[in-house]
């Protein structure tokens, strides 16, 4: 604990005196003590009154989509043929980059109807697998007794399976805490008359720097405490379990392996079909939206539009090339953050293995900036970083470093002793023993990662593009709302949410054919 404390305060330490006088002139980053000196004249009632509208907005979609989530999740496991369409439907949704979808909606809804959905839409996914995995991880045995002493389904859901699932549960609310914040942030960023959204822009526009870092700080510190007391209530309500921190939107379901092989062809086969799958949930869900909320056809656009837009004759040519050109851009932007942040969660957590004493001083604070919100941080390193490629490195790799750090430092320590003693026998070093047998026992944690990720960095990549660089799929869809061409705009949509769902799929193809090929060395000819 102390130890802990200790980090905390030698970064922000290191974070005051590393940085210039925002006072002075010299700079855009003020200090911890700047920071504070704002939130003092600011006065705390300022940042409350501001949050209520955010935080009430988020509070409902968190509080729907889990809903939703957990109701999917009783079913699925009461008919398990249901599996497929609802664990498809939830990829499809968290695939979906609110940075696209957003002002979509923010077009289709009034009030704060959009910042509700586009906070569900970040929880339902997490908590949908969340809930599934903990429902399915209960003893079989204590369902065999339950059966033996003529207790049906609804016993068995109540007595073994509820229990079972609540450790689980309470850590996919944990992690869709945040979340839910994130999109109701996002959503007032396209277009909202209160909320922390809206002071955000204002402060940036009035280049008021010590403000909008203290709104940074106020939001992280909102989306912390939120992810502390869920947390803690689980720990408290759950005494019997150990914590669940599992990246729960990258498990994989035994169900999901390949039944007809693990060779690549197979493997693949399965790929194509689940995307197929996807793309047709997309459309059906596209179309049936449209036709239950009776959107005009001036704004609402459907599957056939997006074709006439993309294939014209006259205008289709102009049209493609420009997508081509914005996706290469969004696509190049993402996949560097999405490496950028690999690397460094690879290395960090390396280190963190190797020199416990490090890993107790900013273990801590690392996860609690899991819980900062991105749309929180963009600003804030578009201030430090400028507006090129090395801001959209910072900005995507900060969405998969949390997540890849905690895991994979988990996942090293959870590497068999026996393996590691056998390594200390045959005299290897240290670093030995971590790159040649605690890493490849870390991969299935490091891919989880990724699946986890690489929506997010699609993510992220937009909200760059948005915010900072002024090219790519975000961008575009910024001007498509501000110029109301619906037919670029909903077709610039359907791109990002493609190229989501492939990266999504096309990171599980990857998983199975390493994992296939690991299990097959470790078997010997």
């Amino acid at each position: 604990m102390l130890v802990g404390l200790a980090g905390s305060a030698l970064l922000l330490l290191l974070w005051q005196v590393g940085v210039d006088d925002v006072y002075s002139g010299r700079g855009t980053i003020p200090g911890p003590l700047q920071v504070a000196r704002q939130f003092h004249t600011d006065g705390i009632q300022f940042y409350l009154s501001s949050a209520v509208p955010t935080l009430r907005t988020a509070f409902e979609g968190w509080l729907g989509g889990n809903l939703l989530a957990v109701a999917l999740a009783l079913a699925v496991v009461g008919l398990p043929a249901l599996e497929k369409p609802v664990m498809q439907l939830g990829a499809v949704s968290y695939c979906v980059p609110i940075v696209a979808i957003g002002p979509v909606l923010i077009v289709l809804f009034n009030g704060g109807t959009p910042q509700m959905i586009l906070s569900g839409l970040s929880v339902f996914f997490i908590t949908l697998v969340g809930t599934l995995t903990g429902l399915r991880s209960v003893d079989p045995a204590l369902l065999d007794s339950i059966h033996t002493f003529g207790g049906g389904p609804m016993a068995k859901l109540v007595e073994a399976r509820s229990r079972a699932c609540l450790p689980y549960l309470f850590a996919a609310l944990r992690v869709t805490a945040p979340a839910s914040i994130l999109g109701s942030i996002v959503g007032e960023f396209m277009g909202a008359e209160r909320g922390l959204g809206v002071v955000w822009i204002n402060s940036q526009q009035a280049m008021n720097y010590p403000r909008t870092w203290a709104l940074a700080v106020f939001t992280a510190a909102v989306a912390g405490l939120a992810y502390l007391l869920i947390g803690l209530g689980g720990h408290r309500l759950t005494p019997w379990a150990r914590e669940t921190h599992s990246n729960l939107a990258g498990e994989t379901l035994e169900r999901s392996a390949p039944r007809w092989g693990t060779g690549s062809l197979a493997v693949a086969l399965q790929v194509l079909l689940s995307a197929a799958a996807s793309l047709g949930i997309v459309l059906l869900a596209w179309a049936f939206l449209l036709k239950v909320f009776h959107v005009s056809p001036f704004i609402g656009k459907g599957p056939a539009d997006v074709w006439a837009y993309v294939f014209d004759p006259d205008s289709g040519p102009e049209n493609r090339a420009a997508l081509l050109g914005e996706s290469a851009v969004s696509l190049r932007d993402a996949f560097l953050g999405l490496g950028a942040g690999t690397v460094a969660a690879l290395l960090v957590a390396s280190l963190f293995n190797m020199v416990p004493t490090v890993r107790q001083m900013l273990m801590g604070p690392a996860i609690t900036l899991q819980s900062v919100p991105l749309v929180a941080m963009t600003p804030l390193i578009v201030l430090v970083f400028g507006r090129d490629l090395l801001a959209i490195a910072v900005i995507g790799g900060i969405v998969t470093f949390f997540p890849t750090l905690v895991n994979l430092t988990l996942a090293l320590d959870r590497t068999p002793r026996d393996a590691i003693d056998l390594m200390r026998v045959f005299g290897a070093s240290r670093l030995d023993t971590l790159r040649n047998v605690q890493v490849p026992n870390a991969l299935p944690a490091l891919f989880a990662s990724l699946r986890v990720a690489s929506p997010l960095a699609i993510t992220g990549a937009m909200l760059a593009e948005w915010l900072a660089t002024g090219s790519g799929l975000g961008f575009s869809i910024a001007s498509d709302v501000a110029t109301s061409d619906y037919a670029a705009l909903w077709t610039r949509v359907a791109v990002a949410t493609l190229f989501s769902l492939l990266l999504y799929q096309g990171i599980g193809y990857v998983e199975q054919l390493t994992m296939a090929r690991i299990l097959e060395v470790r078997r010997g000819p």
